[in-house]
């Protein structure tokens, strides 16, 4: 499997432009993998301007750099005969191979492709050598930015029944669609200043999409702090007023003084 992200999550991982220009031109070319053994050295050659064919290439790296099978890389013998499992194709040579329709394959770590785009030594590897880094890099940031939105929104579902039970304490009514969406907007306002359908028009965001799914880790940080909090207001029966104010104060003491503190 590969990882691919849109320019949208780029962009609230705190990609600049030339990062997210890297990512989406080079994404396409050489995928990312998901795990050890899932990049292609055939697709990895075919984007560096090697100049020579690709068998004598990558057998004369693995032979020159000492490359080691099932460390670096592994051979795949890839047909279209999906019954074909059992044969054992060491045993054939390449003009064979070829006849069968048979094609050796060798999957590399991304620690290994990473060396090989350094050894070419020239601007399209540094690219791609840059564009891997990258991407490991970025494939950290967003299971951090999921490690605060996952919890985030079991949160509001939990502050949502909550806004249910109020409703229906001091209205005998259960909440409507809009009345949730009062509350969620309230939360935005004093974390962004806008509200949702505001945020949507900024990010460009469908109106059928969730606008916290492109926000910054950040700010679904602070949502969650203000959903755990107007739980415990809504328990207290606090009108909507109220609990606004109350919910904006608590809000900058713990993060806006943090941000003063750290600019000082």
């Amino acid at each position: 499997m590969q990882i691919k992200f849109s320019r949208k999550e780029l962009e609230r991982l705190n990609c600049s432009d030339e990062e997210v220009k890297l990512i989406m031109e080079y994404q396409k070319k050489l995928p990312f993998p998901d795990n050890d053994f899932e990049t292609s050295a055939r697709i990895l050659h075919n984007n560096l301007g090697v100049g020579r064919d690709f068998s004598g290439w990558i057998t004369g790296r693995i032979k020159k750099y000492n490359f080691i099978e099932h460390t670096d890389y592994e051979i795949r013998y890839e047909t279209s005969d999906s019954q074909s499992g059992d044969v054992d194709f060491t045993a054939f040579s390449k003009q064979q191979l070829s006849a069968m329709g048979v094609k050796k394959e060798y999957y590399i770590t991304l620690t290994m492709a990473k060396e090989l785009c350094t050894i070419e030594n020239n601007s399209i590897g540094r690219l791609a050598r840059r564009y891997f880094i990258l991407m490991e890099d970025i494939v950290v940031r967003n299971k951090e930015w999921l490690a605060v939105r996952d919890p985030e929104k079991e949160e509001y579902k939990k502050m949502s029944a909550e806004v249910d039970a109020w409703c229906f304490r001091l209205w005998r009514h259960h909440a409507s669609r809009s009345e949730y969406a009062v509350e969620a907007d309230m939360l935005n306002t004093i974390v962004t200043g806008k509200t949702s359908q505001q945020l949507k028009s900024e990010y460009g965001v469908a109106s059928n999409d969730l606008i916290r799914d492109y926000l910054k880790k950040e700010h679904n940080e602070e949502l969650l702090f203000l959903e755990q909090q107007n739980q415990v207001l809504l328990l207290m029966d606090m009108g909507f007023t109220e609990r606004k104010n109350m919910l904006t104060k608590m809000h900058e003491v713990k993060f806006k003084s943090t941000e003063k503190v750290v600019a000082a």
